[in-house]
């Protein structure tokens, strides 16, 4: 199953408050690797400011459901505010994977910077979808559409 979280971006936060948030919804105590969160942050602040996560989620595989974190920019984040509804698991408690979309001409920066500092997360362009992030191939006799869950909408 999937799950969705939209977080409203710039202009009610900035890159860098927009990443403490999706920490803080990911992350718990107990969570494996949380430092190359913290590790990836002034990268993820740069791409975060940026409109492309309106349209392509971060996408996070770790324990139980695939979560998908969306951003609002501009006058949809003023009106979604900065409210979250927070997870009932912890998605980073067990290994985790973070697949980040990125602009193609950021790809190999961004790729070579957090190579070394953040390995669980995986960079690709944003018209891309690595096989992991989505789970089965939909190629596979009875495979069936993901099931997104909406819980942000229920504000």
């Amino acid at each position: 199953m999937k799950l969705r979280r939209d977080i409203a971006a710039v202009p009610l936060r900035t890159g860098a408050e927009t990443w403490a948030e999706i920490v803080n919804l990911i992350t718990r105590p107990d969570s494996v690797d949380a430092g190359q969160l913290t590790a990836a942050a002034s990268v993820m602040a740069s791409l975060l400011s940026e409109e492309h996560y309106a349209d392509h989620p971060l996408t996070l595989k770790g324990d139980g459901h695939r979560l998908v974190v969306y951003c609002a920019y501009g006058a949809d984040a003023l009106s979604l505010g900065g409210e979250v509804a927070p997870l009932d698991w912890n998605p980073t408690g067990k290994p985790w994977t973070l697949y980040v979309p990125c602009d193609p001409t950021d790809l190999d920066w961004v790729a070579e910077t957090l190579k070394s500092r953040a390995p669980r997360l995986v960079i690709h362009a944003l018209d891309e979808t690595p096989a992991d992030a989505e789970g089965a191939s939909a190629t596979q006799a009875g495979a069936q559409p993901a099931l997104t869950i909406d819980w942000g909408a229920a504000r």
